[in-house]
């Protein structure tokens, strides 16, 4: 039903942008053109757009699932950082240089011609290196002094080994609202102990969570916190330990049953972490 409810969605999307002209580069080309020869009529398409979805999302913030029993992504209120900034920019310069943007692209697929062609390669190479570009940016702002290793597993969920209480402010730059300790105090020195760590965090306005794990033991208390912590965030969630490991196995299992397997282990693996001895745990959450 999922499947089916994701392909008449898709459908009614790519119908709603060929019968508006979404996908007529030399319309959308005219509707950016502001100090030039302005064509203003996509504002209805925008203003037909948002309306249903600024209602949607008023519905949505009274559930905690979808209409068919699945949990709503975390919603993002890290506010406006440089990543939004740049990005924005970016897109929309290739917006107005090219007239399509990646939903009318796919639209227009199948009569875009060569140019059209040209225009998917270049995006589908773009989603590729963004994440690499993200990383770099996060780097750039950070504060000088940080030397984290921040891991995106999700737009809203991060990894890294360990961190300083100097790495706290870098944290909160980067976007992310909530830190979870996943590392015991017995592995590390006192100034990096769940206490001053605490301390640090919450003088910067961050959520903190102390979720110690114990490698080869972790518990479902381990994981039922992480996931609780991760549903209850304002915003992007940071977690650490001694090398990311742990946090992208608790994570991994907080989202068994949620998400496909393939995609647990998958995106850890990006990192260097290997989660396929999770395979059957998280297989045996589908039921």
């Amino acid at each position: 039903m999922r499947n089916l409810t994701a392909a008449l969605s898709g459908a009614l999307f790519g119908t709603g942008l060929l019968v508006s002209g979404m996908t007529d580069t030399v319309k959308v080309q005219g509707w950016l053109d502001v100090f030039g020869d302005w064509d203003a009529t996509l504002a209805f398409v925008m203003g037909g757009a948002m309306i249903p979805m600024a209602i949607a999302w008023r519905i949505a913030a009274r559930r905690e699932v979808s209409a068919l029993g699945t949990p709503f992504p975390p919603k993002n209120r890290s506010g406006v950082d440089p990543k939004l900034v740049t990005g924005s920019v970016i897109f929309g310069a290739g917006w107005a240089l090219a007239g399509l943007c990646p939903g009318p692209a796919l639209a227009s697929a199948g009569f875009g011609g060569v140019n059209g062609a040209i225009f998917l390669i270049a995006m589908l190479a773009a989603m590729v290196a963004a994440p690499k570009a993200s990383r770099l940016l996060d780097r750039m702002t950070a504060p000088k002094g940080s030397t984290m290793d921040i891991r995106a597993l999700t737009p809203t969920y991060a990894v890294s080994p360990q961190i300083d209480p100097e790495d706290l402010p870098a944290i909160k730059v980067a976007g992310y609202t909530t830190v979870i300790d996943n590392r015991p105090d017995g592995e590390i020195p006192p100034h990096l102990h769940t206490p001053v760590m605490e301390e640090a965090a919450k003088a910067l306005g961050l959520t903190f969570v102390a979720n110690p794990v114990i490698g080869g033991a972790m518990t479902p208390e381990n994981v039922a916190i992480q996931r609780a912590a991760i549903e209850a965030s304002g915003g992007p969630v940071f977690a650490y330990c001694a090398s990311g490991n742990r946090s992208s196995v608790v994570w991994a299992l907080a989202h068994a049953g949620l998400k496909p397997a393939d995609e647990l282990i998958g995106i850890p693996a990006r990192f260097g972490y290997q989660l396929e001895h999770l395979r059957p745990a998280l297989e045996a959450a589908k039921g």
